[in-house]
């Protein structure tokens, strides 16, 4: 995995909110599509591994999950690569008021934390029961 300025610190140390969201944003991505982590550089475009309209769109739904906060659906197309859509986050969306966190350790217990709660889109419990 290659985050930026990784060269001046060892890669495990976290230092911004724009690295806390890449490092977040790669191990969600290599999770998801089976990757290593190490193999996803984060000045490529997201499609150069495999993710397509449905998964980035499903990523930025994970993702809001993570900052609560509210995302552009488009995020991953306005920013094709994990490098811009975090400084993007950051710059444009104020994420970095939010409680993002500053080591990879809180960001992965912040992902493992999360309790998966019932899906609660698509036709608002529309089929739950008869009427």
């Amino acid at each position: 995995m290659q985050l930026q300025n990784s060269s001046s610190k060892p890669s495990d140390m976290v230092t911004s909110p724009v690295e806390a969201i890449q490092t977040w944003l790669v191990d969600k991505i290599a999770q998801n599509l089976s990757l290593d982590p190490k193999s996803i550089n984060v000045s490529e475009p997201l499609t150069r591994y495999g993710l397509d309209s449905i998964d980035a769109v499903t990523l930025v739904g994970d993702l809001e999950d993570w900052l609560s906060a509210e995302l552009p659906d488009t995020l991953f197309w306005d920013h094709s690569t994990i490098e811009k859509a975090a400084e993007y986050l950051v710059n444009e969306c104020d994420i970095s008021a939010l409680n993002v966190g500053s080591s990879a350790e809180k960001v992965e217990a912040n992902a493992s934390t999360k309790t998966e709660e019932p899906a609660k889109k698509g036709w608002g419990g529309f089929f739950k029961g008869g009427r």
